[in-house]
């Protein structure tokens, strides 16, 4: 599955910039944009004195869900698509993230549950 539907990754408080990096080492980089076959991912600022990440899907597949799964759990940030917001992780994780946010959370325990999700709101 192409898709042409944006996803955004915004952080619940504060993102763990150690981990966004280590999930997204192995992107290449151009500018402010990652990327590696049909992925697109364009991000804030990872450098030195960093503060929080927010990042845009503006071109995915099916085979990016892992990594954007990932990125959700271990960088502690929310996945959106159009009007959908969605958690990965366990229970703990949920709570958490429940706790920062007042919309209602979509949940995906795992990449397959993500990438059906995402599928799904991205046919609306």
């Amino acid at each position: 599955m192409h898709s042409s539907s944006p996803i955004t990754f915004i952080a619940w408080e504060r993102a763990d910039l150690t981990a966004v990096r280590q999930v997204l080492a192995g992107l290449q980089r151009n500018g402010i944009y990652l990327y590696r076959d049909h992925l697109l991912l364009e991000t804030s600022w990872l450098g030195q004195g960093a503060q929080d990440f927010y990042a845009t899907a503006w071109r995915w597949t099916a085979d990016d869900c892992p990594l954007f799964y990932d990125l959700a759990r271990q960088g502690k940030v929310l996945i959106t698509i159009n009007t959908a917001v969605i958690a990965c992780g366990d229970e703990e994780d949920i709570a958490t993230a429940c706790e920062s946010i007042t919309q209602e959370l979509i949940v995906a325990h795992n990449p397959q549950q993500l990438y059906e999700l995402l599928a799904d709101a991205a046919a609306e």
